[in-house]
C-alpha cells in the first residue's frame, strides 16, 4: 500500500478544508453544543397570594395591639368557665366574625 499521498486524497474526497485554522474550526462545532448548568428554584406570589398575606399581618398586628392583654385572657377564660361560650348563638355569631374577617381561603 503507498501512504505517500493519503492526505491528499482524504482531503479531496471528502471536501474538508484541512488547511484552515484548527481552533476557529473547532470554535465552530462547540456552538452547537449544550453546556449543563444547576437550574435555580424560584418562587412567584400571586397578588392574590399577596393579598392574604396583608390580611394575615393585619390580624396579627390587631392581635398584638388589644393593649391590657392578661385582662382579655382572663375575661375570656372566665367566659369559657362559666360556660357562656357553649352555646349555639355563640358558635354562629364567631363563625360570622371569622367570614366578616375574610380570614378563610377560598
Amino acid at each position: 500500500m503507498d501512504i505517500r499521498n493519503v492526505a491528499q486524497r482524504a482531503a479531496q474526497s471528502t471536501n474538508v478544508d484541512r488547511k484552515g485554522d484548527r481552533a476557529q474550526r473547532a470554535e465552530a462545532k462547540l456552538k452547537d453544543v449544550l453546556i449543563p448548568s444547576v437550574a435555580r428554584d424560584q418562587a412567584q406570589i400571586s397578588p392574590k397570594g399577596r393579598a392574604k398575606a396583608a390580611t394575615l399581618e393585619g390580624l396579627v398586628a390587631r392581635a398584638r395591639d388589644d393593649g391590657d392583654r392578661d385582662a382579655v385572657v382572663a375575661a375570656a377564660l372566665q367566659k369559657l368557665q362559666s360556660g357562656e361560650l357553649d352555646g349555639q348563638a355563640v358558635l354562629e355569631a364567631t363563625a360570622q366574625r371569622v367570614i366578616a374577617a375574610d380570614f378563610l381561603s377560598e
